[in-house]
C-alpha cells in the first residue's frame, strides 16, 4: 500500500482519550490496517457497531481505573490507539498488558512512540504497574526496534504462536521491569 504524505502543518494533531463519538473513524482504522495486512492481531474488518461495543467497554474500564488508553487524533479522525490494562485482578495485577496501532498514513512521524509512550508512563503511574508486557510478530522489526528503544527486552520466542492470515508466524514476549 503506498503511504500517503500527511503534512502535519497542515494537519491538526494530538493524542486524547478515545471517546463514543471515534466508534466509525476507529472501524475505518482498523480496516486500513486489515487491508494493508498489518501485523496486528485483528484480521477481519469491524463494523462501526462493533467498534462502539469495544469503545463502551473501553471506556468502563478506564472510569474504573483497570485501563489507560490514547488516540491519535487527525483533525478528528483516529489514526492510532495504544492502551494497556491488565488481564488479571489477582496475582498478576501488578503486569501491564500494553498494545499499540498506527495507521499507515501516520507512521514515520515519532507519534506512535510518543502514544506508546504516554500510554506506558500513565499505566504505570496511574495503575502502578511494575512489569509491562506485550507480544509482536517475531518478524515485525520496526515495531521490535521502537520497543527496545524504550526498554523493552525479548524474554521468549513462541514458535508459530500467531496466527496470520492462515500461517502461524513466530510471536516474541517482550517486558519492561519498572524501576521503584
Amino acid at each position: 500500500m503506498k503511504k500517503k504524505n500527511l503534512k502535519p502543518r497542515n494537519i491538526k494533531i494530538k493524542i486524547r482519550p478515545p471517546r463514543l463519538s471515534d466508534a466509525n473513524s476507529c472501524a475505518e482504522m482498523i480496516n486500513s490496517l486489515v487491508d494493508e495486512k498489518a501485523m496486528i492481531s485483528l484480521q477481519k474488518k469491524v463494523t462501526p457497531k462493533q467498534e462502539l461495543v469495544y469503545l463502551k467497554s473501553l471506556l468502563k474500564d478506564i472510569k474504573d481505573n483497570k485501563a489507560i488508553s490514547y488516540a491519535i487524533d487527525f483533525n478528528g479522525k483516529v489514526m492510532g490507539m495504544s492502551g494497556i490494562s491488565s488481564d488479571n485482578d489477582n496475582i498478576g495485577k501488578h503486569i501491564g498488558n500494553i498494545g499499540i496501532i498506527v495507521c499507515l498514513e501516520a507512521r514515520g512521524m515519532g507519534l506512535g512512540e510518543k502514544l506508546f509512550q504516554k500510554v506506558l508512563i500513565e499505566g504505570v503511574k496511574n495503575l502502578k504497574f511494575k512489569i509491562v508486557k506485550l507480544d509482536v510478530f517475531a518478524k515485525n522489526k520496526p515495531a521490535i526496534g521502537l520497543y527496545k528503544k524504550l526498554g523493552f527486552q525479548k524474554i521468549g520466542l513462541i514458535k508459530g504462536g500467531a496466527s496470520y492470515y492462515g500461517k502461524y508466524e513466530d510471536e516474541f514476549i517482550m517486558v519492561k521491569y519498572i524501576k521503584n
